[in-house]
């Protein structure tokens, strides 16, 4: 049990760590790119990890069961946590 947590603790700290990289690396090709901060604040408000293209269409089209199903084989995520994701996408595409 003790050897699991640790574990557990030990991918948690790499997976914050690989995250920290990366914002790093974002920073570095904005700059080169000359996105400013407010333009780059912008665009990682329309990300959406977990949300295809696929999803989004079975949404517009009314289709809400497949697209859970399609969230959850693309994220791993929870039913609830599913639905609640595909109504929040459903809420701000109408």
């Amino acid at each position: 049990m003790f050897g699991q947590t640790r574990q557990l603790r030990d991918r948690v700290d790499f997976l914050q760590w690989q995250v920290r990289e990366l914002e790093e690396l974002v920073k570095q090709l904005a700059e080169r790119a000359d996105v400013g901060e407010a333009e780059l604040l912008s665009m990682r408000g329309q990300v959406e990890p977990g949300i295809t293209p696929q999803i989004r269409q079975l949404v517009a089209e009314d289709r809400h069961i497949e697209a859970i199903k399609a969230y959850r084989q693309q994220t791993g995520a929870g039913l609830k946590d599913a639905k609640d994701a595909i109504d929040a996408l459903h809420d701000r595409q109408r």
